[in-house]
């Protein structure tokens, strides 16, 4: 949790308590009041949302190297490892496109309590060109297959440990520079925070990806 989360949760802590006292206003009829409680709340909910919105537009997105870390507090992603095929088990992709198959490892860094990501979590690849290109449904189902059932990011991991899990990706032949993004959790409430709202997400720059005519299994679980 940064700063920013806490002025966050200030701020609304602040605004439920201003409402309370509002209400409580209204009950007692007190409609001058009210009504300059209420101009004087929506100038400082105007002035924090335009806060959020101008830093998000003018700031640019961090690009972590292909060992890079993204954290969240405690819960944190990385690459293991980045494959590309044209099939996968009896699934192929279709002309001018490739399966590209990511291993991530999931990791934890807390040293007590079991860490998870936000419900809504979710990773997809970016190119040179900002194409966004989200699982491939057809390559996923595939590989699943072949190779088991895949953990969800939202799964729970225990104290300094890890756990893999794999995402295929359907991209075109000529994608350049493809990184991998996150969304950790749904546009609640990171919508509202200063620094998350309205900004584009960290990337991982992918390495180049093996070729492989199949693709392998993913390594086991591990733990640290």
């Amino acid at each position: 949790m940064n700063a920013f989360d806490l002025v966050f949760i200030g701020c609304a802590l602040l605004t439920a308590c201003d409402l309370t006292w509002i209400s409580f206003l209204a009950i007692r009829r007190h409609h001058g009041l009210v009504k300059a409680r209420l101009r004087r709340l929506a100038l400082v909910v105007g002035v924090y949302f335009a806060i959020v919105v101008v830093v998000g537009l003018f700031s640019t997105s961090r690009t972590l190297a292909a060992e890079g870390i993204l954290r969240y507090d405690d819960w944190c992603v990385g690459v293991e490892a980045v494959k590309a095929a044209q099939q996968i088990g009896q699934a192929q992709a279709p002309a001018g496109r490739e399966f590209v198959v990511v291993t991530l490892r999931i990791m934890s860094e807390a040293r007590r309590g079991r860490q998870a990501a936000p419900r809504g979590s979710r990773v997809y690849l970016l190119d040179a060109n900002d194409r966004r290109y989200d699982v491939s449904t057809l390559g996923q189902a595939a590989f699943e297959q072949g190779s088991g059932s895949q953990p969800d990011l939202t799964a729970k991991v225990d104290p300094r440990s890890s756990f893999l899990t794999v995402r295929v990706f359907e991209v075109p032949d000529d994608a350049r520079r493809l990184s991998l993004a996150h969304q950790h959790g749904g546009r609640f409430p990171g919508l509202f925070i200063i620094g998350d709202g309205f900004c584009e997400p960290p990337v991982i720059l992918l390495p180049p990806p093996t070729r492989l005519a199949s693709t392998e299994s993913p390594p086991k679980t591990s733990s640290r």
